[in-house]
């Protein structure tokens, strides 16, 4: 009898060991390993209709991330977090956008970010939630990632315009696709236990530039508020992980894998390499025109002449930048 109440025990223990950790610090790497998709079917899957980019400037933080939009994997880039003498400031809600919204309710906290007492870091924080409760965004921002990904289960990752991303795993159902335009508290899908969750939750991450750091350093999850509105980071507050050799393959992955996903709307294809613009000589007091060539975008065209694509949509008075056309002519500067 004593013999199978201690094998009970340790059953139990390892029962509990196993529920401790979902995802650790190198899960994101295994994911890469196996890139195969498991379909979507409509019991994971109702995608709101929520706008979407038809532009690559409506990309939050496009070229701080050096022009890299990932729709398959977390993370498949080691990226240069910019900071300036060992910091890094970020504004979390900025003038015009939506205030911040804690992504749902739950009941507690079951894993906290850092290493467990095995030393196995752990790169979020798991909340315990009642099953199907709604899932929404913390902040204004675009869908880079909605997908089954390996341990993760199924997976949202919103980039926001400060460059922050938001990662929402093990759900039981996808309600945006990547590209899609969201705003605070936009249901982006519902809870569930999907990857090797063993019970409903929510594992919630929070990264910037590929790196993943404490959400409690700026969400104070007791009263589920931001601590404060300026975000202060320094290199120690980083859990930098390699990437390895499989992963650093993946970085030079099928074009589709980094470009950003448009509507099935968008007719103008994207150009294989940068057309050379075609500048028509200013008309009076400095004014610069362009016409527009096969494939050109208002991004491409407002890169080549040092400008921006609302500058070009104001001195224009484009209604719908999405239906340029070849051999329009543009103000642009």
């Amino acid at each position: 009898m004593r013999r199978l109440l201690a094998i009970w025990i340790c059953f139990s223990a390892s029962m509990i060991w196993a529920q401790g950790i979902d995802i650790t610090a190198y899960t994101q790497n295994e994911a890469m390993k196996d890139t195969s998709d498991i379909p979507l079917t409509t019991t994971v899957r109702q995608t709101a209709s929520y706008p979407e980019i038809s532009e690559v400037y409506q990309i939050p933080a496009y070229d701080l991330y050096q022009q890299f939009w990932d729709v398959n994997h977390l993370r498949s880039k080691k990226l240069e977090i910019p900071f300036s003498n060992d910091r890094l400031m970020l504004i979390l809600v900025q003038s015009g956008n939506n205030p911040f919204e804690f992504p749902c309710g739950y009941d507690e906290e079951i894993q906290s970010y850092g290493p467990s007492k095995k030393g196995i870091f752990h790169p979020g924080i798991d909340l315990k939630v009642a099953p199907q409760t709604l899932v929404k965004s913390c902040f204004d921002g675009v869908v880079r990632m909605a997908k089954y990904y390996g341990q993760y289960g199924l997976t949202v990752v919103l980039r926001h315009y400060n460059g922050l991303e938001t990662v929402y795993a093990h759900l039981d159902k996808l309600c945006v696709k990547p590209g899609q335009i969201v705003q605070v508290g936009d249901v982006i899908g519902q809870t569930g236990k999907s990857g090797n969750a063993k019970d409903y939750m929510l594992h919630f991450e929070t990264r910037f530039m590929n790196e993943f750091f404490n959400p409690e350093l700026m969400i104070d999850f007791e009263n589920e508020t931001l601590i404060k509105n300026t975000l202060v980071l320094t290199p120690t507050d980083f859990y930098i992980t390699a990437l390895d050799e499989m992963a650093k393959d993946q970085t030079v992955a099928p074009k589709p894998a980094t470009q950003p996903v448009m509507p099935k709307s968008e007719t103008t294809p994207v150009p294989k390499s940068e057309p050379t613009p075609q500048v028509v000589a200013p008309d009076f007091d400095g004014e610069e025109y362009h016409v527009v060539k096969k494939g050109e975008t208002l991004y491409r065209i407002a890169t080549a002449h040092g400008t921006t694509p609302e500058n070009i949509i104001h001195l224009n008075n484009i209604q719908n930048a999405n239906m340029i056309q070849e051999g329009q002519r543009f103000r642009v500067k």
